[in-house]
């Protein structure tokens, strides 16, 4: 007998039984669900969200609405209205470069200040320190004070970047001029490795006038002799125009070494210089000029940084370490061999002493991805340094989470194999570098968003100073009248100047 239809089940002839029907029955026809509807068409294409930069104007009416403590919002995180001011102003900076100064700031810029003599007496004025490769150290003039002196040479200032909005502005404004002596200020037979201000480094430090008339030298040495530190004192009257004929009075050799110096710093309160060399590091006490080991390793220290308070030093190896040595440790002491004006010159030999073996054991590092060229220490906070890296990269450090390696990092730049500098802002907003793609960056310290990024011109630059705003005491200064900010910039093809407005 044929098998019964039951609903909900299929009879199967070779099994000889029914089986419930739970997905489609063998042989019958497949059903098509009817295709559903489109979505209605959208009004608009989406667009990319972006985060709205605030503009000057709405800077200025918020601050009228709210007061200078109101809030913008900036990422993942908050900013005052001061920063958000700071960010606009560096985001639309123009630049200038300065005619026939080419291999004259390559190497290192620094800005200091001190009392001029002139033909009406004696003016205040500042004044910006050069060093080159070719082992030259310059002096310009930035004030009006320095003006018409018949042995200085004029350098005229040259419009290479500006915003299309601020062309009318910059054409019509332009930049001051600056003088130096024909001559060079000092002649040293090795490249100028650094330039750095004595003291007054951090905002609350001590502010003596003579301490930011001072500057430290180092030079890196050469096959027939290591590398030298000398201390150059514009802290009493300075006569520019005669400043070539007594230079000698105006630079002291602190010391002669047999190795080679690739970087030295001060502290703020100018007691003490640390210097670092092809093996290691070595502190160099100028009240008693006694020279002591405090860090022996197989790789170069090619950068330094005191930290605020003076105990602690910075250094960043050739193999991506960042060590943070404690100066206040015992060690081992040798003598300066400062050789008088009458006597041969005598070299300092660095040799390690017996503890420091134990001593790198207990010595806090942190690891970075290549060759440590720059150190910056932030006067916020003790604990937070700023790093950069031959292979481009950026990033802030907190000395209380060595473990997690960076808190903030600064992404964009290019560069491979050559010196990264970096230059903050007095306030300690704004991060400025320039790589290897001859870009100029600029970053939110805070934030770590970058703020301005432009080919500014077709070189690499090689040294930077962020130099303190204000104004000299007879308002004679060129470049804080009219400006909000200003950086300098020097390379191989010459010394730039960039500001806000």
């Amino acid at each position: 007998m044929p098998p019964k239809e039951l609903p909900g089940f299929y009879y199967d002839a070779e099994k000889n039984r029914y089986f419930p029907i739970t997905g489609p029955i063998p042989g019958a026809a497949k059903r098509r669900r009817p295709p559903s509807p489109p979505p209605p068409p959208l009004a608009d294409p989406p667009l990319t969200r972006r985060r709205k930069r605030v503009t000057q104007s709405e800077l200025l009416r918020a601050r009228e609405m709210y007061g200078g403590g109101v809030m913008f919002s900036s990422g993942n995180s908050k900013c005052t209205f001061r920063q958000q001011c700071q960010h606009a102003q560096a985001s639309q900076p123009l630049g200038w470069s300065y005619q026939g100064t080419s291999s004259m700031a390559d190497k290192a810029v620094e800005e200091l200040r001190t009392v001029v003599q002139t033909p009406s007496g004696l003016r205040e004025s500042k004044v910006l320190v050069t060093g080159s490769i070719n082992g030259t150290v310059r002096l310009f003039g930035l004030g009006t004070a320095l003006q018409n002196f018949e042995d200085e040479v004029e350098y005229l200032s040259e419009l290479a970047w500006t915003p299309l909005r601020k062309l009318k502005v910059a054409m019509k404004s332009g930049l001051a001029n600056i003088w130096s002596p024909e001559t060079a200020f000092s002649n040293f037979s090795s490249s100028i490795t650094c330039i750095k201000k004595f003291g007054h480094k951090f905002r609350d430090a001590a502010t003596t006038y003579s301490s930011v008339g001072r500057a430290l030298v180092a030079t890196l040495g050469s096959r027939g002799s290591g590398g030298s530190l000398y201390m150059i004192d514009l802290s009493l009257t300075t006569d520019l125009a005669m400043v070539s004929l007594n230079a000698y009075g105006k630079i002291e050799r602190l010391g002669s070494y047999n190795r080679t110096v690739w970087t030295a710093d001060c502290s703020s309160d100018g007691t003490q210089v640390a210097l670092g060399a092809n093996n290691g590091a070595a502190l160099l006490n100028l009240e008693k000029r006694s020279l002591s080991w405090m860090y022996h390793c197989k790789s170069d220290v090619l950068s330094q940084q005191f930290m605020h308070s003076g105990n602690v030093v910075l250094c960043g190896l050739r193999n991506g370490s960042i060590v943070a040595i404690d100066v206040r440790q015992r060690h081992r002491n040798f003598p300066t061999g400062l050789a008088s004006p009458g006597t041969a010159r005598r070299t300092v030999p660095m040799l390690p002493a017996t503890h420091q073996a134990d001593k790198a054991k207990s010595t806090r590092a942190i690891s970075m991805s290549s060759a440590v060229c720059s150190l910056v220490a932030l006067s916020s906070d003790e604990n937070y340094f700023l790093g950069s890296s031959m292979d481009g990269s950026i990033k802030l450090f907190d000395l209380r989470l060595i473990q997690k390696g960076a808190v903030q990092s600064y992404v964009g730049h290019v560069n491979s194999h050559t010196h990264l500098p970096l230059a903050v802002d007095p306030s300690e907003t704004l991060l400025m570098s320039g790589g290897e793609d001859s870009t100029v960056r600029i970053w939110s310290i805070k934030t770590g968003e970058q703020v301005f990024e432009k080919r500014v011109a077709d070189t690499l630059f090689t040294a930077l100073c962020w130099p303190e705003s204000g104004l000299d005491v007879d308002r004679s200064s060129l470049f804080d009248l009219r400006h909000s900010w200003g950086a300098w910039m020097g390379s191989r093809d010459g010394l730039y100047y960039m500001h806000g407005t």
